[in-house]
């Protein structure tokens, strides 16, 4: 199993660091493992909105559905690949932060299949990747391009 926790400071509105995070068509625009996602349900969003997902990892593509799982906008959203080679459960909070917003995350994961071999380098790639897209969120969000 992967587990990690990490934390970043983001320097805008914590209102608008939620609405950004919420939408999970912006994931592509600061998840590098997203290559691409398209709604599968209907309905406004909200917790069990699905998506169709094609990711990235160790340079397999990887195709996939990720579900909403909770949705407690501004403070709390939680995310799940729900199928696919490797079972995700994401989970992002939000604390007012100064003029800010720090963002926690919380990532779970079960590889599956051929991933299972390569469990500890995929933590630390996935890790590695994670901390770098939180960095990028920070710059798209506090850049004013979102």
């Amino acid at each position: 199993m992967i587990q990690f926790e990490t934390s970043i400071l983001i320097d805008r509105p914590m209102a608008d660091v939620a609405a950004f995070l919420a939408d999970p068509l912006n994931l592509p625009r600061w998840q590098s493992m997203v290559l691409d996602i398209q709604p599968t349900s209907a309905g406004p969003l909200g917790a069990g909105s699905t998506f169709a997902t094609t990711s990235e990892v160790m340079g397999r593509r990887l195709e996939g559905r990720l579900q909403i799982s909770h949705y407690d906008l501004p403070e709390q959203l939680g995310f799940s690949v729900t199928s696919g080679p490797m079972s995700v459960h994401i989970d992002l909070r939000l604390k007012p932060a100064g003029s800010g917003v720090k963002l926690g995350v919380h990532a779970q994961g079960e590889p599956g299949g051929a991933l299972k071999l390569a469990g500890p380098m995929l933590e630390r790639q996935v890790r590695s990747q994670m901390e770098a897209n939180l960095a990028r969120l920070k710059t798209v969000l506090e850049s004013g391009a979102a």
